[in-house]
């Protein structure tokens, strides 16, 4: 069997989704399809908190972009849970493409945004996930309660 030579890695990018108003329609699809439909959300209210997105204050949104394309994408807002509204801000959205995923963007996306936060001054961020805890401590997060979200259990990790 001859092996074929593998083609070179386009590397991935990070930027503001304030500068791509292009794919504002594909964060919105992934965020409404994996979070909005399931909580009563709606496609109108998820868009708009994606046109709001600004890079000098809450919310932010950034994009992972590989060959030109969104891959991924991940949220700075100042409310994520209503249990917990005191709490603020907050890492939410975190979103990558089941094709580009195990590929470290993930992290790439966490630790970014935790650059993010620091630029606008903040010392802590909150988020939750019912499913990912293993990477958010692997990013070197803490659980720091169980709470219950329209999806599940869950855990509300601190940075």
């Amino acid at each position: 069997m001859i092996a074929k030579p593998m083609a070179a890695e386009t590397p991935v990018t990070i930027d503001y989704l304030e500068g791509f108003p292009n794919f504002l329609s594909v964060c919105t699809s992934w965020a409404f399809g994996q979070w909005g439909c399931q909580s009563n959300g709606s496609y109108e209210q998820t868009r708009g908190e994606f046109e709001a997105a600004t890079k000098n204050s809450m919310p932010l949104t950034l994009i992972a972009i590989e060959n030109a394309l969104p891959v991924g994408m991940v949220t700075l807002a100042g409310r994520d849970f209503d249990g917990k509204s005191h709490l603020s801000p907050w890492l939410k959205s975190l979103f990558v493409h089941p094709f580009h995923r195990k590929k470290g963007i993930a992290t790439l996306l966490i630790e970014r945004l935790e650059h993010e936060a620091s630029r606008l001054g903040y010392k802590s961020l909150f988020l939750i996930t019912e499913d990912a805890r293993v990477l958010y401590e692997k990013s070197g997060w803490q659980a720091i309660d169980c709470v219950q979200t329209p999806y599940g259990a869950a855990a509300l990790m601190e940075k």
